[in-house]
């Protein structure tokens, strides 16, 4: 049998529009699949102050906090399990 190794990361990044000096970004998330990166947004925004960065989460215990945190987990796991297919960088 022929098995294809591959190496899967997600992660979560707060990315600033040009010429803003706020504390409000947008959410981003980065699928890397053998070392190939593919960038998209969530299109939603976060303040950096409520941002844990080595986590990559929402930090606070608001509603706001917990269904952004719960957006991306939920997500993730309905778009894997509904198209179980080899994930390669072609396809992201």
């Amino acid at each position: 049998m022929n098995y294809a190794r591959e190496q899967l990361w997600v992660d979560f990044l707060l990315k600033a529009p040009r010429h803003n000096e706020s504390n409000i970004r947008s959410v981003y998330f980065r699928i890397t699949v053998d070392g190939i990166p593919k960038e998209a947004s969530t299109r939603r925004q976060w303040d950096t102050e409520r941002w844990n960065k080595k986590t990559e989460r929402a930090t606070g215990t608001k509603e706001d906090a917990k269904s952004l945190n719960f957006f991306w987990i939920h997500s993730l796991r309905k778009s894997m399990k509904s198209k179980p297919k080899l994930c390669t960088p072609e396809n992201l």
